[in-house]
Formats: C-alpha cells, structure tokens, sequence
C-alpha cells in the first residue's frame, strides 16, 4: 500500500510542477536553452519535481556575485509568490535556484461555513 501511496504522491508532485511550468510561461517566462544564454540570462527556467514531498526547484538561472537577480529572475518568484507559492532563494554550486511549495490546499466547504457562520 506504500508503494501505491508513493507513486500516487510521484503524481501529485509531478501535476504541480506541470503546474508552476504552466504558470511562468502563461507570465512571460521560456524554456531554458543553454545556447541561447550561454553568457547573459534571459528568462529562460526549467522544473525539477519535488522528491518525496519537498519542493520544486526552478532554476535555469546563472550566479550573480554581485547579488542582484536579473529582473525575469525576480519576476518568476513574484509570479509564483502572487499566486500563492512559498519561494525561497537557495544557491547551489552552478547558481541560484528557487525552491518553490505549493500553497496548502484548502479544505472544501470552507467558503460554505464561513457564509452561514455569522
């Protein structure tokens, strides 16, 4: 029964990240192509899924030394964040990705009893 729970988990977290590729592209973003931002950073993300419940990591972007993110870096993580996504900046050896969770989903019938509960 783990192994179907694990897998049904895989899913879920796979559906999500399809999610959040879907919603940066819908907000100006690309795929990223190595070739084609080889030396400058031009918006260009990709999307790992999340292993065993953690987050996601979007990344496609390079390391800044001086600390400034390039604005479409900037715009990705307040897209995300307007819609409801934790993101927090992490840097790895190649760079600065962002790890992004997904809003907690919200118990159904809460508008309901919220209406009714006055």
């Amino acid at each position: 029964m783990s192994d179907m729970a694990g897998r049904q988990r895989q899913r879920e977290a796979e559906r999500e990240a399809e999610r959040i590729r879907r919603l940066l592209l819908q907000h100006g973003g690309r795929e990223y192509d190595p070739r084609r931002e080889e030396e400058h950073y031009e918006g260009g993300f990709t999307v790992e899924v999340g292993r065993n419940g953690g987050p996601h990591h979007v990344g496609g972007f390079y390391d800044d030394p001086l600390r400034v993110w390039p604005p479409k870096m900037r715009q990705h993580a307040d897209t995300l964040a307007a819609h409801g996504y934790q993101v927090k900046v992490r840097e790895y050896f190649d760079g600065e990705i962002l790890e992004v969770t997904a809003p907690a989903p919200r118990p159904r019938g809460a508008w309901l009893r919220r209406l009714f509960s006055g």
